[in-house]
């Protein structure tokens, strides 16, 4: 089977997929990832085929919007609204046309028996049905695009629809979701369940050298400190020092460690950034909230503390909490606050109860089906369809 993967153009979007394809790979059958660069160029460095199309995108110019120098979103616009937060499938619905034209052509060319794309890449559905193949959709975390902004996208990509031929505006033949249902968001759309696997680089995983009890792992992530975050990042280091005894990881890029600072005794910088490396071994995983990292620390059974910055970070900060798996400070009030933060990352370090909900989130995502049980699902769905040229 051949299965042509696309992705809108952020790597944290692509990351998630990469279970799903190593699977599907595994299985024998032949992947094709084509996109923007940034989407490609993680592929490529995963072992993949790729076809590049345009420049880069480089999505954080959507995020960081106009700020005072060093001030990061949340200081100058709070936390968003729901509407806000689903508003950003838009933003990839406007995406579509710009290269559709090139991924149509590829297909037609390569001839897939399947693609598959993350939940907002909308091009997959448009092709799957001219085609007359299967699409499959796979989300890239919690979820918090409701059936309503999802059904006024498709009513705005009628006209694409219709000058490629099409009387309608396709839905995937398959939606997946990677988070269990106590993180799921309970407006989204239905879905059926993959088992999340933490991302892991081609990097060696972190090894901890203290005994566990107080082990953290700090990943902000980068477009965090690219948008004024350094002196949030500085914050959470001096509280983990004032705690005592506490050995951390923190993920950093070179460029960003001079605006943070020297760090503490017993605290260690790493440009490792893939959960699968950084929180193995951690007793608390402080984090902003992204995709990978909010599931990766739950497949791990690893209490969070989730420190959102932008879009739907607030919303699986949120599900942790609920869940009782963590705690999120959700505006910059809570988050500048040096005691609430020491308070959440002594309660999650020292109260039994989080790594007990925890490990009851680890559990439900273990009966998760896995990437490999899926890609069988996957060839029975592509059997009997046929290519249309």
């Amino acid at each position: 089977m051949r299965v042509l993967v696309i992705s809108t153009p952020v790597d944290t979007h692509f990351l998630p997929l990469l279970p799903l394809i190593r699977a599907l790979a595994d299985a024998g059958h032949e992947i094709l990832v084509t996109g923007q660069p940034d989407v490609t160029r993680p592929a490529e460095a995963a072992g993949l085929a790729a076809v590049t199309f345009g420049d880069a995108f480089h999505s954080e110019d959507l995020r960081g919007g106009r700020r005072p120098a060093g001030m990061r979103p949340i200081e100058v616009f709070g936390r968003p609204d729901r509407q806000q937060i689903g508003g950003v499938a838009q933003v990839w619905r406007n995406h579509v046309p710009y290269f559709l034209p090139d991924y149509l052509d590829l297909a037609r060319e390569w001839r897939p028996d399947l693609v598959l794309s993350e939940h907002m890449e909308f091009a997959g559905s448009i092709i799957g049905a001219l085609l007359g193949i299967p699409n499959v959709q796979h989300r890239w975390g919690v979820n918090p695009t409701a059936p309503a902004m999802l059904n006024f996208v498709r009513l705005y990509q009628g006209p694409v629809c219709e000058r490629l031929g099409l009387d309608h505006v396709p839905v995937p033949d398959l939606l997946l979701d990677p988070a269990p249902p106590s993180l799921a968001d309970r407006e989204a759309p239905a879905a059926s369940q993959i088992r999340p696997v933490p991302h892991r680089d081609q990097g060696t995983p972190w090894t901890y050298r203290t005994a566990p009890g107080r082990r953290v792992a700090v990943a902000l992530g980068g477009h965090t400190l690219e948008l004024g975050g350094a002196s949030l990042l500085r914050r959470v280091v001096d509280v983990l020092a004032g705690l005592g005894g506490v050995e951390a990881v923190v993920s950093a890029a070179p460029e960003h460690r001079e605006a943070i600072g020297a760090l503490p005794d017993g605290m260690t910088y790493t440009e490792l950034t893939a959960p699968g490396l950084l929180f193995p071994g951690a007793d608390l995983a402080i984090h902003h909230g992204g995709a990978n990292s909010t599931l990766g620390a739950a497949a791990l059974g690893i209490p969070q503390l989730v420190l959102p910055q932008l879009g739907d970070a607030f919303v699986a900060g949120d599900r942790i909490a609920d869940a009782g798996a963590g705690i999120t400070l959700d505006s910059a009030e809570l988050q500048n606050d040096t005691a609430r933060l020491a308070d959440a990352v002594r309660a999650l370090l020292d109260e039994p109860s989080y790594r007990a909900d925890a490990a009851a989130v680890r559990a439900e995502i273990d009966a998760m089906p896995s990437p490999a049980e899926v890609a069988v699902e996957l060839e029975q769905l592509a059997v009997g369809r046929e290519v249309r040229a």
